[in-house]
């Protein structure tokens, strides 16, 4: 069991009382260290019980009060005097100062060598080493029972009663639980990482205030971390052991994921293809858990290159999904509408969905109907549903075909250009005009001379045969544009 200073001095053999400081009888000790320096914070710490024959206690009482307030800064538990040995006469600043402090000070009898402290704590420690090997055990059993299926928030569960501590589970960028169904971080613990400048690369240690803990991060993943507090237990060597476990469950679960996606990316390209039949789609959707009456299909859209680690935040979402990624696109395919709007915070992103799905086989009008949902998205209203959408904008194609028709009749030619020269006439008058027609902000946005960026615009206007200086032609050429997003032709006019 964990030694503490009480134990001192309930131990009769030991024959120590106490002079000052009783708030803190209850501090662990981990060791017990004599040290007759003037300031033997420089070789004690934490956990610490400093024993001394007084040698290095100042005889003045403000130096004493300052040689104990160090001894507190330092954490160390607490202070043992040998008596009538070479403490000064007078210690009453010393002994005010540990009641103010709450700072353990001991006087020991003469007779009592100050090994027989150290042995009584050592005697402690090894009874507390075989609990610890104990829990090392525990945690492996936990680790054995999480392979046949337990579950992340059943594996972390297991692993606090193994430790006897509190485990937090937590994305470091957002402080959030690393997936849906663990404990959230107490507010306190929360304040306090949010203040930290870096995240570690190794385990450290941090309070609130209140209590202490441990921090870690795994290191199978980039922005996953640990924090362990409460407990006796626990220290750095458990809290590896730990961290060794979840790491194995988290790859396994990270590889099962990635397959999860690939079958589902290869079902939805097949779906959308239209390569299976009816029974054929409904059984393999079924084999993943996604209905077909619910299921709904998702388009995804950022505004430059998808968030970093989308997949881990996919993963950690925990949704029934397919997934198939096309440079800034996901197209997803969610087992419940419900959880678009979650699917939107965790991505960050302007999405579009459709109808549900009803049957296998309208996979490709459904993905016509989250275009024309996401056609209507914007920052002020990220997430648009199908059935919202309709009419709403009454200026841009109804369907994907006259979206299609559109674009080609205005910009047909422009196109073919781009094809037969490998050109980007289409992707400098979507900038041009997304910069509001500016030379200087457009030049730049494109990475080119300003005179080189009149030289296309000059071309464009020739194949196109409409003037960027005319209003109507202005807002002709940009309705084609963004029909060439709402058919998802617009990949050759992206950067």
């Amino acid at each position: 069991m964990p030694f503490h200073i009480q134990d001192i001095l309930d131990n009769a053999s030991l024959r120590t009382r106490l002079l000052g400081g009783s708030e803190g009888v209850g501090r662990r000790l981990r060791w017990a260290h004599v040290c007759e320096l003037a300031d033997p914070t420089e070789w004690l710490g934490e956990g610490d019980l400093l024993m001394t024959t007084g040698i290095g206690i100042p005889a003045q009482a403000q130096a004493q009060r300052d040689y104990l307030q160090r001894l507190a800064a330092a954490r160390i538990s607490g202070l043992m005097i040998g008596e009538n040995m070479q403490a000064p006469a007078d210690i009453q600043a010393l002994q005010d100062e540990a009641c103010q402090l709450g700072f353990p000070l001991l006087m020991t009898d003469y007779a009592v060598p100050f090994s027989a402290v150290t042995r009584a704590i050592v005697d402690a420690s090894k009874q507390e080493e075989h609990e610890r090997r104990s829990a090392v055990t525990r945690i492996y059993e936990s680790a054995r029972i999480g392979l046949r299926g337990l579950g992340l928030a059943g594996l972390l569960r297991r692993l606090c009663s193994d430790v006897r501590a509190q485990l937090f589970l937590f994305d470091s960028a957002t402080l959030q639980p690393w997936q849906e169904g663990l404990p959230p971080l107490p507010a306190s613990w929360r304040a306090t990482l949010a203040q930290r400048r870096s995240v570690p690369d190794t385990v450290t240690r941090c309070s609130n205030g209140e209590q202490e803990a441990l921090v870690m991060p795994l290191p199978s993943l980039t922005t996953c971390e640990i924090l362990a507090t409460g407990g006796e237990l626990l220290d750095y060597g458990l809290l590896h052991h730990i961290v060794a476990v979840l790491g194995i469950e988290l790859e396994r679960a990270q590889v099962e994921h990635e397959r999860m996606l690939r079958l589902g990316s290869e079902l939805l390209d097949d779906l959308l293809q239209q390569r299976l039949t009816e029974r054929a789609a409904q059984e393999r959707l079924a084999q993943l858990n996604c209905p077909v009456d619910a299921a709904c299909l998702v388009l995804a859209r950022a505004a430059g290159e998808l968030p970093q680690h989308w997949q881990q935040r996919l993963q950690r979402l925990g949704m029934g999904l397919l997934v198939r990624h096309q440079g800034n696109e996901l197209i997803l395919l969610l087992s419940d509408p419900a959880q678009a709007a979650t699917l939107q915070a965790e991505l960050d992103c302007t999405l579009g969905h459709s109808n549900p799905l009803g049957h296998a086989l309208r996979a490709v009008e459904a993905l016509r109907e989250a275009r024309l949902a996401l056609a209507h998205a914007n920052h002020q209203r990220p997430l648009v549903a199908y059935a919202d959408a309709q009419g709403e904008q009454s200026w841009l194609p109804a369907s994907l075909e006259e979206a299609r028709r559109v674009h080609r009749r205005v910009l047909g030619a422009l196109a073919d250009y781009d094809a037969q020269q490998g050109g980007q006439l289409q992707h400098t008058l979507r900038v041009f005009l997304e910069q509001n027609r500016s030379w200087q902000k457009a030049a730049q946005r494109l990475n080119v001379h300003k005179q080189t960026l009149v030289y296309r615009i000059r071309r464009i206007e020739e194949i196109t045969e409409r003037s960027l200086d005319c209003t109507e032609d202005v807002a002709v050429l940009w309705i084609a544009l963004r029909s060439a997003q709402i058919a998802g032709m617009d990949a050759g006019i992206r950067e």
